[in-house]
C-alpha cells in the first residue's frame, strides 16, 4: 500500500492552543483511521514560550503567554518570523523507533538547508539541524511527542525570527547566543534567503524521502488551477444508476433547468441518483456578474419574459419522481419590477399542489435588500427552508461580490425568521478565495447573531479561466475543523467539505427528515472539466 503525506498551510499568524487543538483532532482522526495519510501542518505562531512535560519554567518575559507542551524537550520560544512544522507520523508504519524517527526529521531538514547553499549539520548529543563547523550555531529545534505510535508536535526553524525572547531563557537548555536564522546565516554565507512557499515545499519533499512517503498533489505548496493537478479528494466520478438516468431524462422531458448542470455540480451524480434536484427558475440568463459563477450573463437584449409555465412543469417534476425535499433557486432577475418574487412563490404553491407532502428550500438573491420582496416569496407558508448565501468574508466581497452588502444578505436571513419563525434559515460560503480562519469564524458569528440554522462551507472551484482563481486549497482535515468550530456556535446543521455546495445533503437538514434509499452506483467517467468547477451561489 502507497504511504502519502499531506501538507496542510496553515498560512494565517495563530495562537499555539488553536494549533494544538487541530493537531489533536488530527491525531485523533489517524488513530481512529489508519488509512489516512500522514501530516505535516506548517504554521507561524503568535510569542509563546512552552515547556516540555514536567520541566520547569525558568522567568520568562511577562508579556508572553506561556504552556506547557505534551512533548519531549525542554522550554523554548515560538514567535513571527519562525516556521513551526507539526509532523503527524504513523510508526506503526515506518518503525517504532522514536530515536530513529528524529533521526530522520533532523536529516530533512539538514538537506533542505544543505541545498540552499549553507553548511549545515547534526551536533553529536544534540537534536536539531545547526550551521557551522566552529562553533557552530542552532536553527532549527526538535520536540515530538508519540501517542500509540503516531507521533505529534514536531519541530521550528528560526526563517527571521527576533531572537530576543531567547534571551530570557535557557532555549532548549543552550545559551541563546548559540541560536540564529536563515536570514542571518544566508547573509553571512551569501545566499540568497528563499521563500517561505519555496522552503515549504522543499521541506515537504525531504521529509516525505526520509520516510518513504508520497508527497500528495497539494504537498507541493503549489497554487494551480489545472485539473490534473488538484488534489485527490476533488476528483469525483458520476453513478450512472436507473435513478440517475431517470431524473436526468425527466428533466429534459420537461425542458427543466437544474442547477445541478448551470453549475456543473460536482455532486450532481449522487444527487441524482438519491432522485434529488435543485431547480433553477426563471431562465439561465443572469443579471448579475458575480465573479465566481458560470451562468450566463443576461441584457435587456436577451432576457426573456417569465415563463408562466415553469411553476407547473416543477410540480409534476417533483411528483413524478415522488421527490420528498425540493430545492428552488434562480438567477438574478434584477429586470423585473418584483425581481421575480412572485414567481418563486407561485412555484411553491405548484409543488404543494402537485405534491403536498414535500418540503421546499428556496435558495434565493438577496432582492436587492427590499423586505417586502422577501415577505413576497414566503407568503404562503409553506417553506421549509429558506437560503441564502454570504458566499465568502466581508473583506473580499469588492472583489467575489460587487455590488452585493453583507448587512443586507444578513437582513434577508433576519427577515425570514422574523415573518416565520419556525422557518429555517440557511447559508453558505466558498473557500479557498484567500480568506482566513479568523474571518470564516467572525462569519459564522454574525450568522449566528440572526438565528442562521444551517451552515453549508466548500471549497470554491474555478469554473472557467474567466472567473476568479483559485487561492489555495483547502483539506478535508480544516473543513473538518470549520465544522466543529460552527457546531460549537450553535448551528443546527454544518455541511462542511470540499465538494459540499448550497443542496448538498439538504433533505438531511430538515428536522424528522430522512434520505431517500440510495442506490449502489455503477460509475461511469466524466471528464475532469465536466466535474471539477465551480459554484453556483446567490
Amino acid at each position: 500500500m502507497i504511504r502519502t503525506l499531506r501538507t496542510i498551510d496553515r498560512t494565517e499568524r495563530e495562537n499555539y492552543s488553536e494549533t494544538l487543538r487541530f493537531q489533536q483532532q488530527l491525531l485523533q482522526a489517524k488513530q481512529q483511521d489508519p488509512s489516512r495519510p500522514d501530516y505535516l501542518v506548517f504554521v507561524e505562531h503568535e510569542p509563546i514560550y512552552t515547556t516540555g512535560r514536567g520541566k520547569e519554567l525558568p522567568p520568562l518575559v511577562p508579556e508572553i503567554p506561556r504552556i506547557e507542551a505534551k512533548r519531549g524537550g525542554q522550554s523554548t520560544y515560538h514567535g513571527p518570523g519562525q516556521l513551526v512544522g507539526y509532523t503527524l507520523l504513523d510508526l506503526n508504519q515506518s518503525g517504532r523507533d522514536l530515536h530513529k524517527c528524529l533521526r530522520r526529521i533532523e536529516t530533512a531538514i539538514i538537506d533542505t538547508l544543505v541545498e540552499i547553499g549553507l553548511p549545515a549539520r547534526s551536533v553529536e548529543g544534540a537534536t536539531g539541524a545547526w550551521i557551522g563547523e566552529e562553533n557552530p550555531r542552532k536553527i532549527a529545534s526538535i520536540g515530538i511527542g508519540v501517542d500509540a505510535w503516531i507521533t505529534y508536535h514536531g519541530w521550528a526553524l528560526n526563517y527571521d525570527l527576533d531572537l530576543a525572547p531567547l534571551r530570557a531563557i535557557n532555549p532548549c537548555g543552550l545559551d541563546a547566543s548559540v541560536y540564529t536564522t536563515l536570514k542571518l546565516e544566508c547573509e553571512r554565507y551569501g545566499r540568497e534567503l528563499p521563500s517561505l512557499t519555496a522552503l515549504k515545499r522543499d521541506l515537504s519533499r525531504n521529509l516525505a524521502h526520509q520516510f518513504d512517503l508520497e508527497l500528495e498533489a497539494n504537498g507541493e505548496i503549489r497554487l494551480t488551477d489545472d485539473p490534473r493537478k488538484l488534489p485527490a479528494w476533488l476528483r469525483v466520478q458520476t453513478p450512472g444508476t436507473p435513478s440517475y438516468n431517470r431524473t436526468k431524462d425527466l428533466l429534459q422531458k420537461l425542458k427543466l433547468v437544474t442547477v445541478c448542470e448551470e453549475a456543473r455540480c460536482p455532486n450532481h451524480g449522487e444527487c441524482w441518483s438519491h432522485r434529488t434536484a435543485t431547480f433553477m427558475v426563471m431562465g439561465e440568463l443572469c443579471t448579475r456578474r458575480c465573479s465566481f459563477c458560470s451562468v450566463m450573463d443576461g441584457t435587456k437584449e436577451n432576457l426573456q419574459p417569465l415563463d408562466t409555465t415553469e411553476p407547473d412543469r416543477v410540480g409534476q417534476a417533483v411528483k413524478t419522481l415522488g421527490l420528498h425535499h425540493i430545492v428552488i433557486t434562480s438567477v438574478n432577475r434584477d429586470d423585473l419590477p418584483d425581481m421575480g418574487a412572485a414567481h418563486f412563490d407561485a412555484t411553491v404553491r405548484a409543488v404543494k399542489r402537485y405534491q403536498p407532502e414535500c418540503r421546499i428550500e428556496l435558495l434565493i438573491p438577496d432582492q436587492r435588500g427590499q423586505r417586502p420582496l422577501v415577505e413576497s416569496i414566503l407568503r404562503s407558508g409553506q417553506v421549509s427552508v429558506l437560503n441564502h448565501n454570504l458566499e465568502t468574508v466581508p473583506r473580499l466581497y469588492p472583489t467575489v461580490r460587487p455590488g452585493a452588502k453583507m448587512d443586507r444578505s444578513l437582513n434577508v436571513l433576519k427577515w425570514a425568521k422574523d415573518l416565520h419563525p419556525k422557518i429555517l434559515t440557511k447559508s453558505g460560503l466558498m473557500l479557498g478565495l484567500g480568506e482566513t480562519r479568523h474571518e470564516v469564524y467572525e462569519v459564522m458569528d454574525a450568522l449566528r447573531s440572526v438565528g442562521c440554522d444551517i451552515l453549508t462551507l466548500g471549497q470554491y472551484l474555478r469554473p472557467t479561466e474567466k472567473q476568479l482563481p483559485i487561492a489555495r486549497f483547502v483539506t478535508p482535515e480544516e473543513f473538518d475543523e470549520y465544522k466543529q468550530a460552527g457546531l460549537e456556535r450553535g448551528f443546527r446543521h454544518v455541511e462542511s467539505g470540499p465538494l459540499v455546495r448550497s443542496s448538498y445533503h439538504a433533505w438531511q437538514h430538515v428536522e424528522g427528515e430522512t434520505p431517500p434509499p440510495y442506490e449502489e452506483p455503477a460509475f461511469i467517467e466524466e471528464p475532469l472539466e465536466l466535474l471539477n468547477i465551480g459554484l453556483l451561489r446567490r
